[in-house]
């Protein structure tokens, strides 16, 4: 009865153990973190480039999603000044310039969201986190056409005074 008992407690270890292990490792691959230094001009424009971890496909929402599918990819940057200012500063984050493939024809496909961790800016690290999702095509033609394409995009970042 013991023996029974200890076969199954070392092969639940072992397969929670497993999923785990994929879990956080998963997890790890979805993000890319940047540092951004607002500097003198107090605007920076930063070329994007939404990476799915390899192995993956980034899918538009609310498909049925399979084991190496991905609805969304996040990018974070940690943004600050350069040089402390007297005031802090309203930190803007805009994205435009959004292309698949290189092609601006299903640009309107992708949904970029940003958040900041804070609505203002000194020379302490902000997070801003980027995510970026794909919503349904209208045809399967289209999906085939934009799938495993690269998804480029600008983020201007702007410091400014109340």
């Amino acid at each position: 009865m013991f023996k029974k008992l200890f076969a199954v407690l070392v092969v639940a270890l072992l397969l929670s153990g497993t999923v785990l292990a994929f879990a956080y490792w998963d997890n790890l691959a979805q993000e890319q973190s940047e540092i951004i230094e607002i500097g003198n001009g107090v605007t920076l424009q930063v070329a994007a480039v939404a990476v799915v971890p390899a192995g993956k496909v980034l899918v538009p929402n609310g498909v049925v999603m399979k084991a190496n599918d991905v609805d969304e990819v996040v990018l974070t940057y940690n943004v600050k000044l350069d040089e402390a200012a007297l005031a802090d500063l309203d930190l803007s984050v805009v994205a435009s310039n959004i292309l698949i493939g290189g092609s601006a024809v299903n640009a309107g496909l992708v949904n970029v969201d940003i958040v900041l961790a804070s609505p203002t800016v000194n020379s302490t690290n902000v997070l801003v986190t980027v995510t970026v999702t794909l919503n349904q095509p209208a045809t399967v033609a289209v999906y085939d056409v934009i799938k495993n394409q690269d998804i480029t995009f600008d983020l201007t970042f702007t410091g400014s005074i109340a």
